[in-house]
């Protein structure tokens, strides 16, 4: 049963300084796609954490007795209605890590109780059926039917496919693309027979006595293919790996997003191309794996032997703005999602793009769905699509 009382109780160190170190300066307000759209101001970042250090500061001031439930209530809204994307600790003239400052107080609200009720959904979804969908687990790899796929064999590489690929019919032809790139390159490469949701979403929503079984399953999976690669095609899998993943796999197995890779390929030479789209083509940085991850010139690189006529969005790289998407925050407030997305297409429609492509499952969703709903002309593609449409 919730209790005020315990709200925030697992803030170490780190994240009591970050709050009360905060000067209020605004930047972080500016930014935030959410409050941007939204204009509540339990989402804008700085007042959250005045909040959240009032709370604390309640709690531990002799004789002022708890917090009342209605102000955690208020504080715990604005947590989850955020995209983790990472835009107000980019600009924090203190740089403090924002992000995980937000994982951490969701982490204390699941704990108590306060998690909207779609997130819990979430939770039992995974640990049902070990996906976000609750599809049975059984049906994992449908998506390769018909394919050369390799399915748990001994390899150089293993291809952590994610809930999302698995799934979601929309997102076939990015993993199938994938698929085609590693066969073309001559990798030795497979995918896991048994892999279970990477955890990720537990992570965002607060979840997190879950992680330690779903990471059991797939490190063992892993360690069973004798590979000393993983490559994905979700940014948020890739973060999950190298943040929690890797302190038990450590050095042993070289974590690479699926645009890392192709950048490797095409300059080793395994890979080559017929020619380049002809179509006006532009690419929306996806915020985990450019911003938090730091994959921003390898997309550009492949782009500029792929694309003829490539145009940059506004707000890209580093800078880029969010899709709406990420963080969970599309399962708690879809319509503000698609509207913040339905804002990156107008974007590409302004600089005469039909094609927009992206590295990331949750943008190719969001942005495809706020597309389809502005009726635009502009087509939303996974990366390695439009790189397999164009090799020899």
């Amino acid at each position: 049963m919730m209790t005020a009382k315990k709200f925030l109780d697992n803030f170490g160190r780190s994240e009591t300084l970050w709050m009360y170190a905060c000067s209020r300066c605004g930047e972080c307000v500016d930014v935030c796609p959410v409050y941007e759209k939204t204009s509540d101001k339990y989402t804008a970042p700085g007042f959250k954490i005045k909040k959240m250090r009032g709370l604390i500061t309640k709690k531990l001031a002799p004789f002022t007795g708890s917090p009342s439930k209605e102000s955690v209530e208020k504080v715990v809204k604005g947590l989850y209605e955020c995209t983790l994307c990472g835009r107000c600790w980019s600009v924090c003239p203190y740089n403090y890590d924002l992000v995980e400052l937000w994982e951490k107080a969701r982490e204390s609200a699941y704990g108590n109780g306060l998690a909207p009720e779609s997130l819990q959904q979430v939770e039992e979804a995974i640990v049902t059926e070990k996906n976000i969908f609750k599809r049975p687990h059984s049906r994992r790899l449908d998506w390769t039917k018909d394919l050369d796929v390799p399915v748990g064999e001994k390899a150089d590489t293993v291809y952590f496919v994610g809930c999302l690929m698995s799934y979601r019919g929309q997102l076939k032809p990015a993993a199938s693309a994938l698929a085609s790139i590693l066969n073309a390159a001559g990798e030795s490469w497979t995918i896991l027979k048994d892999e279970v949701c990477c955890g990720v979403p537990l992570k965002f929503s607060g979840a997190t006595k879950q992680l330690d079984a779903l990471m059991d399953t797939n490190i063992r999976a892993i360690e069973a293919t004798g590979a000393r690669k993983i490559v994905f095609s979700c940014p948020g899998c890739y973060r999950m790996f190298w943040q929690e993943y890797s302190k038990v796999l450590g050095k042993r197995v070289r974590m690479m997003h699926e645009i890392e890779l192709i950048d490797e390929l095409v300059k080793s030479g395994k890979i080559k191309f017929n020619g380049k789209l002809q179509e006006r083509m532009t690419y929306h940085d996806p915020c985990e794996l450019s911003r938090l991850s730091g994959v921003i010139d390898e997309p550009r690189n492949i782009i500029a032997d792929i694309a003829k006529g490539f145009v940059e969005l506004p707000n890209n790289k580093f800078n880029v703005a969010c899709c709406g998407g990420g963080g969970l925050y599309k399962s708690v407030d879809t319509e503000s999602s698609i509207g913040i997305a339905g804002e990156r297409i107008a974007q590409a429609e302004q600089v005469g793009a039909t094609i927009l492509a992206t590295a990331c499952p949750s943008c190719i969703m969001t942005l495809g769905q706020a597309a389809r709903s502005r009726k635009s002309k502009v087509k939303v593609i996974d990366f390695a699509e439009a790189v397999a449409q164009q090799i020899e």
